[in-house]
């Protein structure tokens, strides 16, 4: 069943967060879940019982903590339009060194084996993309990250092994934005990067139209291959 961890940034801040930990009751490689820029919303809580149900201590944690702590938005409308001021509040530097703290946490806890990957989505996506570069993390999975054109000086600091999805029809994301990306992260040898032509931004979001089945079962498949080869090789 799903809780909380009490987990604090490096200034005393609280950080909201959904926690579960996979049956058995051993230390499980840990996946921490950064969320899209409408916040902590059923979506990405239904993240942690689907990762936890693989065998990972799964954590969703409120990157809007110290902007909005708590703040969930609707997809569309003026929530769509909150959400975006409310993400244009962040620095996203500072968010990566909350991640770090974060990070050192989960690996603290019983529950965490010291294999600790993160999983973004869309503004959680640029998170990961800026923690590979900063952070001492297993690995790290963005779908449909946002902005990491933007960000293009990281590319050759990121040492984390990296896995990518881009969307062919998201409206946040450009085609010309994917390549930027392509040429700056194509000499890492750690680095995968798929594309799905005929899907849009949020496809493995379910309960709504973008979502694709057989693209998030393909999308998913991977993800897990690669943590799980990522895990492998940090353990070795």
């Amino acid at each position: 069943m799903a809780g909380a961890l009490a987990l604090r940034s490096s200034d005393g801040l609280a950080i909201g967060n959904v926690f579960a930990a996979p049956a058995g009751g051993k230390p499980a490689p840990a996946v921490i879940i950064l969320h899209e820029i409408f916040g902590l919303t059923d979506f990405i809580k239904s993240r942690v019982p689907f990762f936890a149900a693989q065998g990972y201590a799964a954590l969703a944690v409120d990157m809007y903590f110290r902007a909005s702590p708590g703040a969930v938005f609707q997809y569309e409308g003026q929530g769509f339009t909150d959400a975006f001021n409310t993400r244009n509040k962040l620095n996203d530097d500072q968010s990566v060194d909350d991640i770090g703290t974060i990070v050192e946490q989960v690996r603290a806890r019983p529950e965490c084996n010291g294999v600790v990957h993160l999983v973004g989505y869309c503004l959680g996506g640029l998170q990961v993309y800026l923690a590979a570069a900063r952070l001492a993390v297993t690995s790290g999975v963005a779908f449909h990250g946002v902005r990491l054109e933007k960000r293009l000086e990281v590319a050759p600091r990121v040492r984390t092994p990296l896995q990518l999805h881009f969307c062919g029809l998201d409206k946040h994301v450009s085609q010309a934005a994917v390549a930027q990306v392509k040429a700056a992260l194509a000499h890492k040898k750690d680095v995968e990067i798929f594309d799905y032509p005929t899907v849009d931004h949020g496809f493995t979001r379910t309960g709504l139209k973008v979502f694709n089945a057989a693209e998030a079962h393909s999308a998913h498949a991977r993800m897990f291959g690669f943590l799980e080869r990522s895990g492998a090789r940090a353990a070795a």
